[in-house]
């Protein structure tokens, strides 16, 4: 049974890290390099519709993935230990990992929205286009310390 709870801490913690720097990266790295230069307002739409597209694919999965194996190692530290610290700090590993859902559904949703309508107009402002992709980069780059904290959680409850 410990063998399969290391393993299961393994996988929350790599997985919620790995949440954390994707979508850091996606803010960091490629949005500046769409952005970079004069582009054309439907190809910069496009550009983010397929980062959002790839990032859909893989975030949520990450973080499923991260959640659940916290949430296994949460309750089997609850039913072999009195040490309420090392089940709550999975439990808020499982929360800061998966906390990724509420905060796109709250603070993200709308700009999503209006970049995924950008890219059904045949006629685009660069300007509206660019300022809606520099706030979805700001706002992913908030979202991306929430599975930091998870891991954060993860990494103090397994030690």
């Amino acid at each position: 049974m410990a063998s399969v709870v290391r393993i299961c801490q393994g996988l929350g913690i790599t997985a919620s890290s790995f949440l954390a720097g994707t979508l850091y990266a996606s803010s960091t790295l490629a949005v500046p390099a769409i952005l970079a230069g004069k582009t054309n307002p439907s190809l910069l739409a496009s550009q983010w519709h397929s980062m959002y597209q790839t990032g859909m694919k893989v975030g949520p999965t990450l973080a499923l993935l991260g959640a659940v194996n916290y949430l296994y190692v949460a309750w089997g530290a609850y039913n072999s230990t009195y040490d309420t610290r090392v089940w709550k700090g999975f439990v808020g590993a499982a929360v800061g990992t998966i906390g990724i859902v509420p905060f796109t559904l709250v603070f993200m949703a709308p700009t999503n929205s209006a970049l995924i309508a950008q890219t059904a107009k045949t006629t685009l402002s660069e300007v509206d286009v660019r300022g809606l992709v520099e706030k979805w980069a700001l706002l992913n780059l908030l979202r991306s310390g929430i599975p930091v904290i998870g891991t954060a959680l993860g990494l103090y409850s397994a030690l």
